[in-house]
């Protein structure tokens, strides 16, 4: 991802490569994208970090991450002690007076410390390490009205993932099972009761969403791909109380370099890497 100050920042290029020897992949990047001239940032899998909303401790914001982890202990199913952890604050409610609150992400150091090892002997050490829900957070911070929250669903091929954000904070998100099988499967009963399932998970978040954060004016829900959920866009529409909208990522970002990225399934599947290379760019 190249930043630029006087233009949206500008996705350089795409690949697709064999991940079953991450030290050999990373080096065939090296050699045929200078991979050791980027930021290389990793993002993990669905089941291999966990997320979890807590009340911010009441110590000062650099101990957060300490007190954190302490608090997880009885939350997560791997030892904290070693685990590697971020926290990330979601801002008060002025209004209600409530204390601000962090969203945790841990994972365990058995799964970690190869991915930075392997990266480490590859010649291309990581920036970081990232999750879905941050990478999908840096594309809605950069579409979001001033002033207003927004929602983003991205719809996978085997799940989805919901966040809500605001001022380019994540204040929100949720692993949903709603997936491109289900909501565009051939068969109309099931996708049918993939709708219901899926609008009703939504319509229930975003109400709670709205009873935790009454400070927040959420102005619309961004699909992706939206052109392939037309059918489920239209359905949730008359569900919801904001407006549904197909996700444009080309309002926000120089996408030139990869035209085939037109391609809304081929936007959807590399949508969560393109926020992952955001890093740095908005966090």
């Amino acid at each position: 991802m190249e930043t630029r100050a006087d233009a949206p920042p500008r996705l350089q290029w795409i690949a697709q490569q064999d991940w079953s020897t991450p030290a050999a992949a990373l080096k065939e990047l090296k050699a045929s994208r200078g991979l050791h001239q980027h930021r290389v940032v990793e993002l993990l899998e669905r089941g291999q970090y966990q997320l979890v909303t807590l009340e911010a401790p009441d110590v000062p914001r650099a101990d957060w991450k300490d007190a954190t982890r302490w608090m997880l202990q009885e939350r997560v199913d791997f030892p904290v002690d070693t685990a590697a952890l971020d926290v990330l604050e979601i801002p008060a409610d002025q209004g209600q007076r409530r204390k601000p609150g962090l969203i945790a992400v841990a994972a365990p150091r058995a799964l970690v410390l190869p991915l930075v090892q392997q990266a480490t002997q590859a010649g291309t050490p990581l920036t970081a390490i990232d999750v879905a829900e941050t990478a999908l957070r840096n594309i809605s911070a950069l579409l979001e009205e001033p002033g207003r929250g927004q929602a983003l669903l991205h719809v996978g091929e085997g799940h989805s993932c919901l966040v809500v954000t605001a001022g380019g904070e994540l204040l929100l998100s949720r692993q949903m099972e709603a997936s491109l099988a289900t909501l565009g499967h051939a068969d109309p009963d099931v996708r049918q009761q993939a709708f219901e399932r899926t609008s009703l998970e939504l319509q229930r978040t975003l109400d709670g969403f709205e009873r935790s954060f009454t400070q927040v004016s959420l102005s619309r829900v961004l699909v992706a791909p939206g052109q392939v959920l037309e059918d489920f866009m239209a359905y949730v529409r008359e569900l919801l109380y904001v407006p549904v909208l197909a996700l444009e990522p080309g309002a926000a970002l120089d996408l030139s370099a990869a035209p085939e990225l037109a391609d809304p399934r081929l936007l959807a599947q590399y949508l969560i890497a393109v926020g992952a290379a955001l890093r740095g760019e908005t966090r």
